[in-house]
């Protein structure tokens, strides 16, 4: 028989202790007392049976050498925090499930010690070590094989090579697992890493996306210091080895057996799509009841759309071609994409001549961008969508072309079909623009009434006013307070992947690419509390603003209305007008017009440069002709134009206006977009790349637009003051000074262009009847955005109950379940799932079902408990909805069980760690279960009310069972203070 043996140097002596006293064999005594209690009440009784009656000295007197090593390193490894989750997951690696049934029942037992038995081990006692080495030792293949080969482990205290044994009945690589390595090559591995050390990996490069590289690197030169001997590739004498790519390797495995025991909790629970996507949002995708709507077309959830093409990816990189079974969840697979990009080329010639106002002003409308614009790469970039709260939900890889119109219809597409009843509002940048091609090339026609379109608060500004009239969602109900913006938060947080995934292969990308997206929508799962908790307070202190500013205009004249104050319904029948006349306006008109401006202006300027130059012959010629031709142009316009209300000069004088103010709309905006990475840099959370030289040369850019817009401003006021003294009865465009001009927000009525379209109408030239309706827009959004927000906290808590329950009575049945014929069938789609496939006997297929549920157990109630005080906040804060109190009461409840289980102890963070008393301590009742079903119910449905006595009869009972834990747990713990005492000296 092969026997493994292995040495952890941990660099520090153990003291042996003299002999005990008569106190201290008594404290000896006790002790073994207390390990026998807790082994029966724990179901350990055979082990207790085994507790050695030596003495200390006796024991260690009759050790082996080599048990001696072994001891010492059991207790290095007991000390880590991360060997007791891998030995718990180790049985849920699918390729792990091979091994003969001996050895995995002997490493069920060994788990079962570390978990149970670790503080004592921890106290040093000799017995509790050698009846530890006596399960870990027993843990041996059943037949010999090869001989030892010799393996290089990381991480170690230095390189050292050490021998593993092999047999011929397990692969290599699945008795490396065992041994708590990933192997680095499928056959004859001679290098393997620790699967502590992918883990820690795994979550470092979580937080701080470092490069596999980056870590390899400090790893081996940290091991370096600490070996006589450097590490070299096989037949060199001086160049190193280089651990990168096989490091990639596992933790690539890792992340695959994360995702193989996501899809194993899901398939096990049975969990719909719906499910599946209330894991991702539970308040976008919550279960949803009890909600008014103000208005039918109102969305039920909100997503974003953009496109980015920072996340390339070199094709001489890599030349491998991701199948699409190997494509993460979150990604849509490119045969779908195939199919939308055909309706869409089917239907591309009934859109011609299809032209927003402002399509031209953005590159992703213009659709010129493609393969050749990044001839270097092969994924050019990724286009996906977020919902409202940030949370990535549907990606796809943009593969040789640039940001196509059939990659947002495919995400919408796919989205619909999931929530065949749902209201979905969408926020796209050029959402205009898409959505004219929607209704010209009739795609998505069985779904058009279910969806709303809208741009991103930021990018609707660079829209035409008209457009913003129509899609700005800070102008238009049911929309809130969103800004469309997640995407752009989103983007900001993968930015650190861009460098390292354009050198990687293009699987790897999309896995890693995956993984972030995964913990971003965990960090942004913790903070839902606080999210909406912030939400809420932004939303009462606009509502509180705009309420205040509207007294007083509801106090101030209207000059429309003489004599009568102004009032919310005639600021709502502008708004109407203002809307329905940018319904029906002239596009072609309203272009002439501005074209015409343009041209006027540019013969101001060749006249005045004509003035302030000395002519020659030719320069004559050359400006006899260019303003022979502007002047045809003029002609031209004013021929297309028509008459206007007002007469020749004074409407060249105002075009003049209009086309001078446009242009300092443009470069306000400009600024604007220059300035965000220093506003960047001042929010919380949020940091730049910038580094000094970067900065210094964007401070020059922006003093460059700033000079920009200086000379615009100066511009726009002289135009405006000559229309002022030609036009004195005419109603004037508003002037404004430079540093008033840069405190502007971008929806300030100042930009409003009615004055040029309709002179007539308040909401064209009344600033207070254009600043009202902002304030009533902006009042009635808040309003909204608190509604919303009570349901998408009313959405999060049912999920949060209901996942609860749902984890927690898996859990129950899966430790009372025993033999074949006592399996729940609720249990059948998790055991027989071909995952456990390998597993020979059902103890094994229970244990790691038993982790699964226990580690989603531990997720969910920390998730509760960092909840609870904000979204138990939002919800009082906010509207009620019908059985709240219900609703309120089972969240408490369990609130209240988690906070005791967490205070006694019993709520281990190591999943499998299950403590008895956590059994014991969740005991549901029927009508509780009861209650809890029903809260998926139709709304209809009636629930079983208990009566006051039972109920106060069951908090008794909670009373009682609290007190004898408490009681219980008082005991293990002077039992564990006197242990302690007994080895002082």
């Amino acid at each position: 028989m092969n026997t493994r043996r292995q040495t952890i140097s941990t660099g520090s002596s153990r003291r042996r202790t003299s002999r005990l006293a008569e106190a201290q064999e008594a404290a000896a005594e006790a002790r073994r007392a207390a390990f026998l209690r807790l082994s029966q009440r724990r179901g350990l009784g055979g082990l207790a049976n085994s507790f050695p009656q030596e003495s200390s000295e006796e024991s260690d007197a009759s050790e082996d050498p080599s048990d001696k090593e072994m001891a010492k390193d059991i207790m290095t490894i007991l000390r880590t925090h991360l060997i007791p989750l891998l030995e718990a997951q180790i049985f849920l690696i699918p390729s792990a499930m091979t091994a003969d049934s001996k050895s995995m029942q002997n490493t069920i037992a060994f788990d079962a010690m570390l978990t149970e038995e670790r503080r004592l081990v921890d106290n040093g006692t000799s017995s509790i070590t050698k009846l530890l080495l006596h399960t870990y030792c027993a843990n041996k293949p059943l037949s010999t094989g090869p001989p030892h080969q010799t393996i290089t482990p990381y991480p170690r205290h230095r390189h050292q090579g050490k021998p593993i044994p092999f047999c011929k009945c397990t692969p290599d690589v699945v008795r490396l697992i065992h041994y708590g390595y990933f192997a680095c090559s499928a056959e004859a591995p001679r290098t393997a890493f620790s699967i502590r050390l992918v883990q820690y990996h795994h979550h470092l490069w979580q937080a701080t996306a470092v490069s596999a590289s980056g870590f390899i690197e400090s790893l081996s030169s940290f091991l370096d210091t600490r070996t006589d001997s450097p590490l070299l590739n096989r037949g060199s004498t001086h160049k190193r080895r280089q651990l990168r790519v096989p490091f990639s390797h596992c933790s690539d495995l890792y992340s695959r057996i994360l995702t193989s025991q996501k899809k194993l909790f899901e398939d096990g629970l049975q969990l719909t799509k719906s499910d599946k996507w209330a894991n991702k949002c539970p308040q976008c995708f919550g279960p949803q009841h009890h909600e008014v709507k103000s208005d039918p077309t109102e969305p039920d959830f909100m997503i974003a759309l953009d496109g980015n093409f920072q996340q390339r990816h070199y094709a001489d990189a890599s030349k491998d071609n991701p199948r699409e079974e190997q494509y993460p969840e979150s990604f849509i697979l490119p045969s779908k994409i195939a199919n939308d990009m055909e309706a869409l080329s089917a239907s591309e010639h009934v859109a011609v001549g299809i032209n927003p106002p402002c399509s031209d002003q953005h590159k992703a409308a213009d659709n010129t961008r493609n393969g050749l614009t990044w001839e270097k790469c092969d994924d050019n970039g990724l286009f996906a969508s977020t919902c409202r709260h940030d949370v990535p939900l549907l990606m796809i890889n943009i593969y040789k072309t640039g940001e196509k119109l059939y990659y947002p219809i495919s995400i919408i597409r796919n989205l619909l079909a999931d929530f065949p009843a749902s209201k979905v509002g969408i926020l796209y940048d050029i959402g205009c623009h898409l959505e004219a091609h929607i209704l010209k090339q009739g795609l998505l026609s069985d779904r058009l009434s279910d969806i709303k379109f809208a741009t991103s608060v930021f990018h609707a500004y660079a829209h035409e006013w008209a457009c913003q009239v129509k899609y700005n969602p800070r102008f238009n109900e049911t929309w809130g307070l969103t800004d469309g913006e997640g995407l752009e938060r989103f983007w900001s947080f993968m930015l650190p992947l861009v460098s390292y995934l354009r050198v990687s292969t293009r699987l790897h990308r999309l896995l890693a690419l995956q993984s972030r997206a995964d913990y971003f929508l965990e960090i942004l799962m913790g903070a839902t509390g606080d999210w909406l908790s912030r939400k809420l307070d932004n939303a009462e202190e606009t509502l509180r603003l705009a309420s205040d500013a509207l007294q007083i205009l509801y106090s101030t004249l209207n000059p429309a209305t003489p004599g009568v104050a102004y009032t919310s319904s005639f600021l709502e029948e502008q708004w109407s007008l203002e809307k329905i006349f940018h319904a029906n306006f002239n596009q072609r008109r309203e272009d002439q017009r501005k074209k015409l401006g343009e041209l006027l202006c540019l013969q101001d300027d060749l006249d005045e440069a004509w003035g302030r130059t000395t002519h020659t012959i030719a320069q004559a010629i050359a400006r006899a002709n260019s303003c022979g031709n502007i002047a045809d142009q003029i002609a031209r316009h004013r021929l297309a134009i028509g008459a206007d209300q007002i007469i020749g000069d004074q409407s060249d004088l105002l075009w003049k206006v209009w086309h001078s103010k446009t242009e300092l709309r443009q470069r306000f905006l400009g600024l604007v977009e220059e300035k965000q990475p220093l506003f960047r840099v001042c929010r919380n959370g949020e940091s730049t790349t910038l580094c000094t030289r970067g900065n210094q040369k964007l401070v020059l850019a922006v003093r460059k637009r700033a000079d920009q817009l200086c000379a615009c401003l100066e511009s726009y006021t002289k135009r405006a003051q000559a229309f002022i003294a030609e036009c004195p009865l005419q109603h004037p465009p508003p002037l404004i000074e430079y540093t008033d001009l840069l405190q502007l927000t971008l929806d300030d009525p100042f930009w409003n262009d009615g004055l040029f379209s309709n002179v007539n109408d308040p909401w064209a030239i009344d600033i207070n009847t254009q600043r009202g309706i902002r304030l009533l827009s902006r009042f009635k959004h808040a309003s909204e955005e608190k509604r919303r927000l009570g349901w998408e906290a009313w959405r999060a808590m049912r999920w949060a109950i209901n996942r609860h329950n749902q984890v927690w009575l898996y859990l129950g049945q899966l430790c009372q379940a025993t033999e074949q014929s006592d399996i729940p069938v609720a249990l059948e789609p998790m055991l027989s799932h071909e995952l456990l496939s390998s597993h020979l006997h059902l103890a094994d297929k229970i244990k790691s079902a038993k982790v699964l549920a226990h580690s989603n157990l531990i997720a969910i109630s920390k998730l509760q408990v960092k909840w609870d005080e904000e979204i138990v906040s939002v919800i009082r804060k906010t509207a009620p909805q019908t059985d709240d109190d219900v609703l309120l009461q089972l969240w408490e409840q369990q609130i209240s069980k988690i906070t005791g289980s967490l205070r006694f102890g019993f709520l281990s963070s190591i999943p499998g760690d299950i403590h008895n008393g956590l059994l014991s301590h969740f005991i549901e009742e029927t009508d509780s279960h009861i209650e809890a079903e029903n809260l998926n119910r139709n709304d209809g449905a009636e629930r079983n009310q208990e009566d006051d006595s039972d109920a106060e009869g069951e908090t008794d009972n909670e009373d009682d069972q609290f007190d004898m834990i408490a009681a219980l747990q008082i005991e293990v713990n002077l039992l564990e203070n006197l242990t302690q005492a007994s080895n002082v000296g």
